[in-house]
């Protein structure tokens, strides 16, 4: 039987369309739902090709390297990422076959992983090597207890993980965002710093407020100085949207300013990935925010900044400047969506409308919530 909790019951025609209804953002269970069908079948940024696996003889080793991993987790899922003795990059449940002890811990530099637990034994391929004291038991085949394979695919230098083996490859996903890009030069970028939130509200409130810029006149100021606003746009693609931001021309009076026009990207690029990665690119810099529920009104979002010439002090003043612009926005963000939590639990309140003109990026949004939410409830 079709379950009609799910029925997300939006509009294809946003001109017609009523927005999403309150207990998609207050509800349990369905953020348990969206754990399994949608963040677990689709593409999610796990890390960089820069991150960090320690040292071997005081040279500093990356998932780069040969014979280096990572840990993370994705939706409550353990996940381990290696790069093995022939340079390729593989990425696995980072659960042992055992007893669901952890096989790798942390990050760093190994040709095997040991299991924290009981001490199995796995190659960085994938394969189970060695079982200690398991003399006796019958039927035992190591070759189908080595560790989980998760689809692991790149671009630029960001790491993705993706649980579906039936899903479509992250091309799809990112469609011509590579394209669209192409006037940003992403090689030698540098991860130059990293800041978590925790946010008092559903991950669905802080996706709803990323794609919208109808808000930006009355609640981001500052930001409001460096675009031109009556230009920003949002275009929608088939699991994306980008919304243009184009740099507002230099006035008499205006002070200093983060963006001024010159030579170079004229435009900020917002670029959204469903369901939960923002990929922004600036015309010095590019960052990413990741959007992770912790829990139906908890939401951790990572946000990462990446320069070229990293370590120059002219770098340096340049993300100082980045980051706490950044912040200031974030800031303004966390207040909002807070408060649109705190709303959506009132009892006056269960749908609204949307912008025509500037939530376009809301309603696609939604759309590929019911797509998903829709398909694997048999809707």
């Amino acid at each position: 039987m079709p379950d009609e909790s799910l029925h997300l019951d939006v509009n294809e025609q946003i001109e017609c369309a009523h927005t999403l209804a309150s207990r998609f953002y207050i509800d349990p269970t369905i953020l348990e739902i969206e754990r399994s069908k949608i963040f677990r079948r689709t593409w999610q940024l796990v890390g960089t090709l820069q991150q960090a696996c320690g040292e071997v003889n005081g040279i500093k080793r990356t998932i780069a390297d040969a014979e280096t991993f990572f840990t993370t987790e994705l939706a409550g899922e353990p996940i381990v990422v290696v790069r093995d003795k022939h340079g390729m990059l593989r990425a696995f449940s980072n659960v042992c076959r055992h007893r669901a002890g952890p096989i790798a811990q942390g990050s760093g530099c190994k040709n095997v992983l040991r299991c924290g637990y009981h001490g199995w034994t796995y190659a960085l391929d994938g394969r189970l090597i060695g079982t200690p004291d398991v003399e006796g038991v019958e039927f035992f085949d190591r070759s189908t207890m080595g560790m989980v394979p998760l689809r692991v695919e790149t671009w630029e230098q960001f790491i993705f993980v993706n649980f579906d083996a039936q899903a479509e490859p992250l091309t799809a996903f990112l469609g011509n965002i590579p394209q669209q890009a192409r006037g940003f030069q992403f090689e030698g970028l540098q991860s130059a710093e990293r800041r978590n939130y925790v946010i008092e509200c559903n991950w669905k409130v802080y996706v709803d407020n990323y794609l919208e810029g109808y808000h930006i006149p009355i609640a981001h100021p500052g930001l409001m100085r460096e675009i031109n606003y009556a230009e920003y746009r949002t275009e929608t693609f088939r699991y994306y949207s980008q919304q243009f931001a184009p740099i507002r021309a230099m006035k008499s009076g205006d002070g200093e300013r983060l963006y001024a026009p010159g030579p170079g990207l004229q435009e900020a690029l917002y670029f959204w990935i469903f369901p939960n990665l923002m990929v922004n690119i600036y015309p010095d810099n590019v960052s990413t925010n990741l959007i992770l529920p912790i829990s139906q009104e908890k939401t951790l979002t990572v946000f990462e900044w990446f320069f070229h010439d990293a370590a120059s002090s002219q770098s340096k003043e340049r993300i100082r400047k980045a980051v706490e612009f950044s912040d200031e926005v974030q800031q303004e963000d966390i207040g909002l969506c807070e408060s649109v939590q705190r709303g959506l639990r009132s009892a006056t309140y269960d749908r609204g409308r949307y912008s025509v003109r500037r939530e376009n990026g809301v309603h696609h949004f939604h759309m590929l919530l019911r797509e998903f939410l829709e398909r694997a409830a048999g809707v």
